[in-house]
């Protein structure tokens, strides 16, 4: 916590800014008031809406590969238009989208980028990194933290067996996915106003299930979301299509949730015309063990799918602070961290387990569908 914390000789961070240079200091909104106008704020990405009219002339992303991929697309605009600069400063993760903007950064001349690994700035010794290994760390993480492996492996992420197996297919199960107008699209929610909604699109083609769209996005009313579903919304990256729609799947606490109405979701949903189905509560140890087995059947877009793919790879176990097993590694808690990526995690759950039939393989008989 840049705020609060301290490096290793017990100097604050903010010790950075001389008393001299600032004459307010807000413990309460983190922000620092400088003398010569500007304004220093630590701010959280955890309800990326705090960011609107924020309008900042420069930003510092801390731990990038962590953060909600929608905040840098949100400050963007404002930094073009203000001249400004953004600095990312992250651990890797995987594939994800921290792993996607390094490689973007390369291959632009207008952008700089460098990755240092401990060999570089030498700032712990190998000694002490040999007795990580030795006390049972596990090696994607002394891999990630240490070496930042973008292609060490997850620790802790539900799905990061099933999605690597799905990768390693032959031919891969995640790749081009085009959607077939002979068979309706059912959708998976999961609902948010302040928070975020996602959705999934799918169809079943025989023995398959098929991951064919995703969209999400946050603080908009349900008629949005049919906008979207009807092919009039253009998001910043492509059109959506005008698919020919069989069950939309509402999680099971769309009976209550109104999302800045006096009706609940479900009931603006269905006023709408679409053909609503609300999902049960899982045990989410059922939940996970679902979705998994569904998952060793199902195709998904690579690019169509691109940020639900990065919500599943980043939807990772609780850890247990301070605490080791016997063999020195983490000990995880059953439950999810809740960020950004739960969202679409969450949104996929409600899909699956509601529509998975009493067999994997044997898939129900489609009702009649139709186009919004």
């Amino acid at each position: 916590m840049v705020w609060q914390g301290q490096d290793k000789a017990g100097r604050p961070f903010l010790d950075a800014f001389p008393t001299e240079l600032y004459h307010r200091k807000l413990d309460q909104e983190m922000s620092l008031f400088l003398k010569n106008g500007s304004i220093y704020q630590v701010v959280g990405c955890d309800h990326i809406d705090r960011l609107m009219g924020a309008n900042p002339i420069g930003v510092i992303m801390s731990e990038y590969a962590l953060q909600n991929p929608a905040a840098w697309e949100m400050i963007r605009p404002m930094l073009a238009e203000n001249e400004g600069w953004c600095i990312f400063a992250y651990t890797p993760r995987g594939h994800n989208h921290g792993y996607r903007l390094f490689n973007q950064a390369l291959d632009n001349e207008n952008w700089f980028a460098e990755k240092l690994t401990i060999e570089d700035t030498q700032s712990i010794p190998m000694s002490a990194i040999e007795e990580d290994r030795a006390s049972g760390m596990p090696e994607e993480l002394i891999q990630q933290e240490y070496f930042c492996s973008f292609e060490a492996a997850l620790a802790g992420a539900f799905y990061s067996q099933v999605l690597s197996w799905m990768e390693e297919q032959k031919p891969s199960r995640i790749t081009n996915v085009p959607h077939d107008e002979n068979f309706e699209v059912i959708t998976g929610f999961d609902l948010g106003f302040a928070d975020t909604t996602a959705i999934w699109f799918a169809q079943q083609v025989g023995s398959e299930f098929r991951l064919i769209d995703y969209y999400e996005t946050f603080g908009e009313e349900p008629s949005h979301y049919m906008k979207v579903m009807r092919g009039q919304h253009d998001d910043e990256t492509r059109h959506m299509m005008r698919y020919r729609y069989g069950d939309c799947w509402l999680p099971h606490d769309a009976k209550a949730k109104r999302m800045g109405s006096e009706r609940t979701v479900e009931q603006q949903f269905r006023r709408m015309g679409l053909r609503v189905r609300v999902g049960k509560k899982f045990d989410l140890d059922d939940q996970h063990a679902g979705v998994r087995k569904m998952l060793r059947q199902t195709w998904v877009d690579k690019n169509r799918c691109e940020r639900g793919l990065m919500s599943l790879r980043e939807y990772v176990k609780q850890i247990v602070p301070d605490q080791r097993d016997p063999n020195g590694q983490p000990i995880y808690r059953d439950q999810p961290v809740h960020n950004w990526a739960s969202h679409g995690a969450s949104a996929l759950a409600t899909l699956m387990m509601n529509f998975m039939p009493a067999r994997v393989g044997e898939f129900r008989q489609p009702e009649a569908a139709y186009v919004l």
